[in-house]
């Protein structure tokens, strides 16, 4: 549990802090620069973190059929609002899509109550500006059945403009031109399996998403991210970390910067070993 909160304080760093409604922050270990990204390392206070906040934001389920496979599926993903969301108000958020790992579901991140308060309080605080979090699944029928091409199409089709046309994100229509308007206000997560769901996506959204936050979970080979990088010339970010040699994907991340891949800056984390990898076009990467 306490690497899925670690990890979900990480990818809700990456969005710029707002003002705060006046608690406390925790204490800042230490601030390096990533890509030319500040990149913020905050001690993990369970007491703060973990207990009820005074302004807590709302989950809200949302029932769809895909027709994306063999045959039509009833599905529900979750979404997070942060609070002071107003229905008939006009202000608009980032939204952050997390998926989950092996064997999980949309429930396991943000349907435990220590995880969502930390959400809470990391808004509150003004540690990340308000935003929307939305927990899908890529499992589709009973099991675990999974279909990276036709996710792809799910998640374009069906859950993006369910998701973005009932809540107020950055995209103002509900369609490819609206989400790739407001690519710069949408981020891809994944923890574990959902790393790798993240990483398959990556190629086929970055039209529409400038943000790409894997978490603990294998990733793209250089060869594939060449093949990908050869037909696409724009601006993206991925972070993606482990949680240091006990985790299993800490062997397995890449070796960048590769000989043929430009590298520009080093960070140092001073917290146990974590692997950190921040690309910004062109490719930067850190192992620490």
């Amino acid at each position: 549990m306490k690497k899925i909160v670690s990890f979900a304080l990480l990818f809700c760093l990456l969005l710029s802090a707002s003002l705060a409604h006046g608690e406390e922050a925790p204490t800042m270990l230490d601030q390096s620069e990533l890509a030319g990204v500040s990149t913020h390392y905050l001690l993990y206070d369970r007491d703060f973190y973990e207990s009820p906040d005074e302004h807590p934001g709302t989950v809200v389920k949302m029932k769809y059929t895909t027709n994306m496979y063999d045959k039509a599926y009833k599905k529900y993903l979750n979404v997070y609002l942060p609070y002071g969301y107003d229905e008939n108000g006009t202000e608009r958020y980032p939204v952050i899509y997390f998926y989950h790992g092996r064997g999980c579901n949309p429930d396991t991140l943000i349907g435990n109550e220590a995880t969502k308060n930390a959400f809470d309080h990391m808004i509150s605080s003004g540690i990340v500006r308000p935003f929307i979090l939305v927990t899908p699944t890529y499992y589709y029928g009973r099991g675990t059945n999974y279909d990276s091409e036709k996710f792809v199409q799910e998640f374009r089709q069906e859950i993006m403009p369910l998701v973005e046309g009932t809540y107020r994100t950055y995209a103002e229509t509900a369609d490819e031109a609206g989400f790739q308007a407001s690519r710069d206000y949408r981020a891809i997560s994944g923890f574990s399996m959902g790393s790798m769901v993240t990483w398959s996506l990556f190629g086929s959204m970055l039209d529409v998403s400038a943000y790409f936050l894997p978490f603990s979970g294998a990733s793209a080979d250089l060869e594939t991210m060449h093949g990908i990088l050869d037909h696409y010339d724009g601006n993206f970010f991925i972070y993606m970390a482990s949680g240091g040699p006990e985790d299993g994907a800490f062997e397995a991340a890449p070796a960048w910067p590769a000989p043929s891949l430009r590298t520009a800056c080093s960070a140092t984390a001073p917290t146990s070993k974590p692997i950190i990898s921040s690309m910004w076009r062109p490719i930067i990467s850190t192992r620490i």
